[in-house]
């Protein structure tokens, strides 16, 4: 994987790791949604996002799926898998996929 997508591979991951904490607090105060950051490749992107904790527990199932805002979705290293109002989840493959699934913090 090269410096630009190392890059963009970084940032997602460390949108993810922020959404975690999110995500941890809602459950622990019972919220039943939450306001997550886009975790989308772009380094200058923190467009927040409504989601319902189910939602983004489905999210977390498997480490190669992300949540970001619609219109953020890089066709070149992943791919739509379902659209949520104004999200969507993507998931990753080839090299992001290997990436997303070595960086993921569960």
């Amino acid at each position: 994987m090269g410096s630009r997508e190392e890059r963009r591979g970084r940032n997602e991951s460390l949108f993810r790791e922020v959404n975690e904490h999110i995500a941890a607090l809602g459950e622990r105060t019972h919220a039943s949604q939450i306001e997550i950051v886009c975790e989308c490749s772009d380094t200058t992107c923190s467009a927040p996002l409504s989601v319902s904790v189910s939602e983004y527990e489905d999210a977390r199932t498997d480490p190669r799926t992300f949540i970001v805002r619609v219109g953020h979705e890089d066709v070149e290293v992943e791919r739509r898998v379902a659209r949520h109002g104004d999200h969507v989840f993507v998931q990753k493959i080839g090299d992001a996929a290997a990436a997303a699934v070595a960086t993921d913090p569960r």
